[in-house]
């Protein structure tokens, strides 16, 4: 509508309802305009920061196939930073030990790669996750360096009201950093914890 038309649209308004309570239905219909946000029929999208108001239903599942230690404290050390940051504790669960049933309506945050992560590595296509050995892809591109990491959300598999987060490096160091990562994005690729790539706020 331009700045112009929106600048009077807001001045008009704000002098016809000051003091008054108003809804944004209100506004909309003032302004002419209407909103009828659906959710995809397949259910709703996700971003990686999306897992912080999740934690109530929420696990990690750490691999065990490799890099078992780097994977683990990973686990322990996002549990203790949701419990310390939002008063949840998230159990931790070792890849072999989770099931579809136990998944299915479930928040998961799964840590390793593919190929250490075998529930993960389960999932893997079903996600969308392309990663294969020490390397994945991501917006058409290869990231094959043992410095980089990948943070991805996507919806669960057996259940689109919950989602997934992958916390994975091409190495274990790489895992390490990257789940301190942050940001509201569907995924992000880091280099030695610095951003490389991001989808800067898009859903999946």
């Amino acid at each position: 509508m331009g700045d112009d038309a929106f600048f009077k649209l807001m001045s008009d308004y704000f002098a016809a309802n000051t003091t008054k309570t108003v809804t944004a239905q209100s506004f909309l219909s003032k302004a002419g305009l209407s909103f009828d946000f659906q959710e995809p029929a397949d259910g709703p999208a996700y971003l990686t920061t999306d897992i912080n108001r999740r934690l109530d239903s929420a696990i990690l599942v750490y691999g065990t196939d490799r890099e078992a230690g780097a994977n683990r404290y990973v686990a322990e050390q996002m549990q203790a930073r949701f419990l310390d940051q939002y008063e949840s504790r998230i159990p931790i669960y070792k890849d072999f030990e989770v099931s579809d049933d136990l998944l299915r309506h479930r928040d998961v945050i799964f840590i390793g790669r593919p190929e250490a992560n075998s529930a993960l590595a389960a999932w893997a296509s079903k996600i969308g996750l392309d990663y294969t050995g020490a390397a994945f892809r991501a917006d058409g591109a290869v990231h094959a360096s043992e410095r980089e990491a990948l943070l991805l959300a996507a919806k669960n598999p057996l259940d689109a009201g919950h989602m997934v987060l992958v916390v994975a490096g091409n190495d274990a160091l790489r895992t390490v950093k990257a789940f301190r990562a942050a940001g509201p994005t569907d995924h992000v690729v880091y280099e030695d914890g610095v951003t490389v790539a991001s989808a800067a706020g898009r859903r999946r």
